[in-house]
């Protein structure tokens, strides 16, 4: 894989002192260092906040973009007097019509992501109303698609709190696993779809749509497997979710 511009650290999957070291790190490679905000934020939440890193980094610099997922997040960069970095939202903030833009604009968005729900004919109009409105865009290209957050944590369920922000498997109907994250330093689950989501082989769909970036969001694969995918091979099962279909 060529041209990584930038590298999203997840802030639920590190400790404070090992996102700094690695966005260091990844800025000595002259690749942008950005910070991936939790999926959900709250009040009794240890360490630092949304807030607090924000303003961190008017001090630092250290991320070049902040990937912002959830509403309490754009509320927090609303209070943000200087910015000295990129705002990114996500497909988990609505975005499915021009107006949803327009808003995102006002709260100070640079780019937003494609949303997931989208197929391909609607994915056209909302890269066209991104670039009315001034928006620059991001489409996943491959990543397990969210099913279900969980403060109901499996482990704990069933052994007892271990804190070890490990992976974990579930079975459905169907006997297909589902891969299970446990973000136990924000004590929540993220419960994943069985089938990775890719648009590996879609090229040209892709092109057409003419997205500023894409994105490869590595969250429950082992280190072979984000090699593999970095160099286009794609050896299990696979989905196109909503690209060609839709939500009927």
């Amino acid at each position: 894989m060529k041209n990584i511009q930038r590298i999203y650290l997840d802030e639920a999957s590190f400790s404070e002192e090992e996102i700094r070291r690695f966005a260091k790190k990844i800025k000595e490679r002259g690749i942008e260092a950005a910070l991936r905000f939790r999926r959900i934020e709250r009040r009794e939440d240890p360490g630092k906040s949304c807030l607090s890193w924000l303003t961190e980094n008017d001090e630092t610099s250290l991320f070049s973009a902040f990937l912002f997922r959830s509403l309490d997040q754009v509320s927090v960069l609303q209070r943000v007097e200087r910015k000295n970095f990129h705002s990114v939202f996500d497909y988990t903030l609505y975005s499915y019509n021009a107006s949803a833009l327009e808003v995102w604009k006002d709260f100070s968005a640079e780019t937003v992501t494609f949303p997931i729900e989208l197929n391909f004919r609607e994915d056209k109009d909302f890269s066209s109303w991104a670039n009315k409105a001034g928006l620059s865009t991001e489409l996943l290209f491959y990543g397990h698609l969210p099913m279900m957050v969980s403060a109901n944590c499996v482990e704990k369920t069933r052994n007892g709190c271990t804190k070890k922000n490990h992976i974990l498997g579930l079975k459905d109907r169907q006997n297909k696993e589902l891969s299970v994250r446990l973000y136990c330093k924000f004590c929540y689950n993220q419960i994943f779809n069985a089938d990775v989501f890719s648009l590996f082989g879609l090229e040209k769909e892709v092109a057409a749509l003419k997205p500023d970036s894409l994105r490869l969001e590595f969250t429950v694969e082992s280190k072979n497997e984000v090699e593999e995918v970095l160099q286009g091979k794609m050896n299990k099962s696979f989905t196109r979710g909503h690209f060609h279909k839709g939500i009927e």
